[in-house]
C-alpha cells in the first residue's frame, strides 16, 4: 500500500456564478468543503469576507469556531497575487503588505484552533522579486509560525519558512514532470491537478498527470502536508472534485 496523504480542497478560484453549491455568502463556500468529507480546507485570501484586511479579531474568532463546527481543519490559505506585482515597484508594497497581512492570519487562526501542523500560505513569486520581499517574508512567517509555499515556476528551493509549492497542472504544462519534483524534501504543500494539451482539465481524465506515481514519489520524499485539490480553471467544479476523492483514493489504495 502507498502511505496514505490525506486530501483538502482549495477555495480559490471557485466559479462565481450565482447558484452554484458554494455561491451566497462567506461561510457557504466552507459549508460546502466540509461536505465533501475530506475533513480538511484551504481557505482562498482573496475572497471577499476573507480577506485578511477584513477580518479583525473577533471576526477572525468567528472564522475559526465555524471552521470547528463544520467538523474542518486548516491547512493554510491561497493568495494568488500576479507574480508580476511583487517585482513592479508600483505594486510590491501593497501585494507585500497583502502576504503579511495572510501570513499573520494564518497564524491566528492555527492559534485559536490550536492545529496540529504548521499552516502555509501559498503564493506566486516571480524569479526576482522586488529588493526586501523574500526577507520580509521569511521574517514574518518565522513569527507567525508558519510557512509560504511558493508556487512560482522558477521556486528555489529556500532554507527556512519559504519552501516550494507543487502544482502538477503548472509543472505539466511547462514541461516538466510532477512525479520528479515531488520527491523534493523542500516541498511545503503540494496540489492535486491536471492538464492536457489545452490547459487545466479533471484529474484522470484527459489528463497526463500519473496520479499514482506522483503519490508515490510524495511519499517517498517524506512529504508531511495534505495534498490540496486545486479547481482552478476547471467547469462544473463540484463534479471535479469528487472526482478528483475518487481518483486519489483509489489509486493510494492499490498495492505499492
Amino acid at each position: 500500500m502507498l502511505e496514505p496523504i490525506p486530501l483538502s480542497v482549495s477555495l480559490a478560484g471557485l466559479d462565481p456564478s450565482p447558484g452554484l453549491p458554494w455561491s451566497g455568502s462567506a461561510r457557504a463556500p466552507i459549508a460546502w468543503a466540509s461536505g465533501l468529507g475530506l475533513g480538511i480546507v484551504r481557505l482562498d485570501g482573496a475572497a471577499p469576507g476573507l480577506r485578511a484586511r477584513e477580518l479583525d479579531r473577533s471576526a477572525r474568532r468567528d472564522l475559526a469556531g465555524l471552521l470547528n463546527r463544520s467538523e474542518l481543519g486548516l491547512s493554510g490559505i491561497d493568495l494568488w497575487i500576479p507574480e508580476r506585482h511583487f517585482r513592479e515597484p508600483e505594486h510590491t508594497d501593497r501585494a507585500l503588505a497583502a502576504c503579511l497581512e495572510t501570513i499573520t492570519l494564518a497564524g491566528e487562526l492555527a492559534g485559536i484552533m490550536n492545529a496540529a501542523h504548521t499552516l502555509s500560505v501559498s503564493v506566486h513569486l516571480p524569479g526576482e522579486p522586488g529588493s526586501g520581499v523574500i526577507a520580509a517574508l521569511e521574517l514574518g512567517a518565522e513569527r507567525a509560525g508558519v510557512r509560504v509555499a511558493d508556487h512560482g515556476a522558477a521556486a528555489p528551493e529556500r532554507l527556512g519558512r519559504i519552501g516550494v509549492g507543487l502544482d502538477p497542472a503548472s509543472a505539466l504544462l511547462r514541461g516538466d514532470d510532477p512525479a520528479a519534483l515531488a520527491v523534493s524534501g523542500a516541498i511545503v504543500s503540494a496540489r492535486l491537478s491536471d492538464s492536457d494539451d489545452a490547459g487545466r482539465c479533471r484529474v484522470g481524465e484527459r489528463g497526463r498527470l500519473d496520479v499514482r506515481a506522483y503519490a508515490a514519489s510524495l511519499s517517498v520524499g517524506a512529504y508531511e502536508g495534505n495534498v490540496v485539490i486545486d479547481l482552478r480553471g476547471l467547469v462544473a467544479q463540484d463534479d471535479a472534485a469528487r472526482s478528483a476523492i475518487r481518483r486519489w483514493r483509489a489509486t493510494t489504495s492499490l498495492p505499492g
